[in-house]
């Protein structure tokens, strides 16, 4: 079992610290940009949409509710083959008996006259 250590996440640290440097890039890029354009904001058609940075989009995509457990499916798979295989073989042996009592019925003589 792992030992808890008290030391932060450093995967949120670096979160932490690539959020702030994104902020001070976006604070900059508008200082630029308003520099450039004193008029006023940039026009709307030299607006982009601003999409966010991939790390951004695997921590929304990483807030699932439940916790990930490790799962083993190996396990399941076989269990089910197995199941999977005596049923066949039961039902192959139903109609074996089926077909057995059906020629034994066929093939008795019939009451004399």
């Amino acid at each position: 079992m792992p030992w808890r250590s008290n030391d932060p996440d450093p995967l949120e640290d670096m979160r932490r610290k690539l959020a702030e440097q994104e902020r001070l890039l976006a604070e900059k890029l508008a200082r630029l940009n308003e520099g450039l354009d004193p008029s006023g904001g940039p026009s709307p058609s030299e607006v982009k949409p601003v999409e966010p940075p991939v790390w951004r989009l695997e921590e929304d995509r990483s807030s699932d509710p439940m916790p990930v457990r490790k799962r083993n499916l190996a396990r399941q798979r076989q269990r089910d083959m197995l199941l999977f295989f005596i049923a066949v073989g039961v039902l192959l042996l139903v109609m074996g008996i089926l077909i057995w009592v059906a020629y034994v019925r066929n093939t008795a003589p019939g009451p004399g006259p």
